[in-house]
């Protein structure tokens, strides 16, 4: 937790030199701050923080929660009086911390019952900094995604964080999240009317698809649905699509030689051979699609991409399955590990696997490549990280959202990262 601490300070008070990281768009909080106040800043959580004006040129520590954003209050975090403070910052593992002079303050939004502590550091350089470029911050922290690239712009649906406002609770998303890498910024392009998680999102036919999934009903009720939503990008409307025929609660849904494939299976049914069905463009019934191999779990959380016209499916416990579609055949291929819940995409001829459980470390990157059928170590990740979204557009592989152990903890991502 040491190492975290000190590659945290590192990146967010300046620890690397200044072309090491590019300049990240800051989010603004929804509420102004009062006059006088410092930059706020937003913790992962989706709180803005700021210091404001207080008595005698003191300066206080405010709030704007995100599930009340409509004043700044004070947070009553023991540690924390009116001061001299100069500088406050949130960084990617979810602290905030304060400057005085000399002193450093931190505390943890997610924990204030534990109060703010003096925090001490010694800046050092980190080897995987390097290989990754942080270049935006999503809406909030997210996990449980998929993403889809349509018309060069990348998107992830729904999700789930169980580090949202301030008290700190779990929260499920009805948005659909766009990014647009011209010039790296997130921005919600459309609702779904009730939360979704771990829902499939593909681009199909002009349009982004978001395919079942767990859903939160009004009353809080959680369960899997055979919904279908369109999003389309050229009028921002949401409407309805043809059901799936099995309600999935993660599925993964791909699209390859002009049809769409969803795979997945009920809840209770992970063990069984994973159930897939196809829709090609104005269709209006799915058609079923060869079984794809069973194992302990093995349609549990799936993470998928496409290359070649072949469907590569990560399967729990099981390896990477190949489905081609023209032959109608599923293949299951030999890994050095089987990583779950890892963030997957096709690049430059070749499937990476980014992260994931079980596994040695949630940072590692494998690599298949189809043509040599050999496996090799790609780049660490910049933070452990699973349950999160990768694809490629432009030619840019970008890995965003997920959560990864730190010690006991699962710590939530709200960055976005782009290999250099």
């Amino acid at each position: 937790m040491k190492l975290v601490i000190v590659l945290v300070i590192v990146i967010c008070l300046g620890g690397l030199p200044s072309h090491a990281q590019p300049a990240v768009r800051l989010p603004k909080p929804p509420l102004a701050p009062p006059a006088g106040s410092l930059a706020a800043v937003r913790d992962t959580c989706a709180n803005f923080w700021t210091l404001a004006p207080a008595t005698k040129g003191q300066r206080k520590l405010l709030v704007l929660p995100a599930q009340e954003a409509t004043a700044w209050i004070d947070p009553q975090i023991s540690g924390v009086t009116a001061g001299a403070w100069q500088s406050i910052r949130a960084d990617e593992l979810g602290f905030v911390w304060l400057t005085q002079g000399q002193r450093t303050l931190r505390f943890d939004p997610r924990k204030p019952q534990e109060g703010a502590r003096d925090a001490a550091f010694s800046p050092t350089s980190i080897a995987t900094q390097q290989q990754w470029r942080v270049v935006a911050r999503m809406p909030a922290s997210n996990h449980d995604l998929t993403a889809a690239v349509l018309h060069n712009k990348f998107y992830v649906a729904g999700g789930l964080t169980a580090e949202w406002g301030f008290p700190t609770r779990s929260h499920a998303f009805d948005e659909l999240w766009e990014l647009d890498p011209k010039n790296w910024t997130w921005r919600v392009a459309g609702r779904f009317g009730r939360g979704r998680i771990y829902c499939a999102t593909a681009a199909f036919d002009g349009k982004i698809w978001i395919i079942g999934g767990d859903v939160i009903e009004s009353d809080g009720a959680r369960h899997a649905v055979t919904t279908v939503q369109l999003y389309d990008p050229r009028t921002g409307a949401v409407t309805e699509g043809v059901p799936n025929t099995v309600a999935r609660p993660m599925p993964v849904a791909l699209t390859a030689n002009g049809r769409l494939y969803v795979l997945g299976n009920p809840r209770d049914q992970y063990d069984q051979p994973g159930q897939m069905e196809s829709i090609g463009p104005g269709e209006n019934v799915w058609r079923r699609e060869p079984d794809a191999p069973a194992g302990p779990g093995a349609m549990g959380p799936l993470a998928g991409t496409v290359l070649d016209g072949k469907l590569y499916v990560a399967l729990r416990n099981t390896g990477l399955a190949v489905f081609d579609p023209r032959a109608q055949r599923w293949d299951l291929l030999d890994s050095p590990s089987k990583p779950r819940s890892c963030q997957m995409a096709a690049y430059r001829g070749e499937i990476w696997m980014l992260g994931g459980r079980d596994t040695d470390g949630e940072d590692q990157t494998l690599i298949y490549t189809p043509r040599t059928r050999r496996w090799r170590k790609g780049p660490l990740l910049p933070r452990p990280l699973s349950w999160g979204a990768a694809e490629v557009v432009n030619g840019q592989l970008i890995v965003t959202g997920g959560a990864g152990s730190y010690g006991r903890d699962y710590l939530y991502n709200d960055r976005t990262f782009v290999w250099r």
